[in-house]
């Protein structure tokens, strides 16, 4: 059990840090709500968990990693100028700027790039599938995101987490670098 934690870690941190190279069509609404199957292929490696997504545009994104019978064991919370990682199994969380890693990841890492990912337009021809290819160092991991159940415009005010039954860690505590 503990070698998945820094698994799902890996994976919220990677989604909170790509972009979708498809363009995206201007946004007309204020939140989506949607679930998802999130794959992440990261040497000869493939994982695969199930995932919630809420998003109020240009404001705040909540993905909740579910890789077992519908347990939120990771939740992000992605901002305009960070992303919040909480380990929950272990009572813990992370706060990470988007300029950590700006020299390091490729896309760079931003709020708008998270926002297009999980909004991009889905369509039948399409599987309804965002794939993105992510670069950290000498590794290229595959992220793809199969998205269902999409509803708009239904979320009312955020329901953030209230940290203060975590303990705050550095980033390598939660996901071993």
């Amino acid at each position: 059990m503990k070698r998945i934690i820094p698994i799902i870690a890996m994976l919220a941190l990677l989604l909170s840090s790509c972009g979708t190279q498809r363009q995206t069509q201007p946004h007309r609404y204020q939140t989506l709500s949607q679930k998802a199957s999130a794959t992440l292929e990261l040497d000869q490696h493939k994982y695969t968990m199930g995932c919630s997504i809420q998003m109020w545009r240009n404001e705040l994104i909540i993905l909740s990693l579910q890789p077992m019978l519908g347990i939120e064991m990771l939740r992000m919370e992605a901002t305009k100028d960070s992303v919040i990682l909480v380990d929950k199994m272990n009572r813990r969380y992370t706060v990470i700027a988007y300029n950590m890693f700006a020299n390091q990841v490729s896309p760079k890492p931003s709020f708008r790039l998270i926002q297009d990912f999980v909004s991009a337009p889905i369509t039948p021809e399409k599987d309804q599938k965002n794939q993105i290819d992510f670069s950290f160092g000498n590794h290229t991991i595959r992220i793809t995101c199969k998205f269902s159940q999409r509803e708009y415009d239904t979320l009312n005010t955020p329901k953030r987490l209230d940290l203060q039954k975590y303990k705050q860690v550095s980033l390598r505590d939660i996901l071993p670098l």
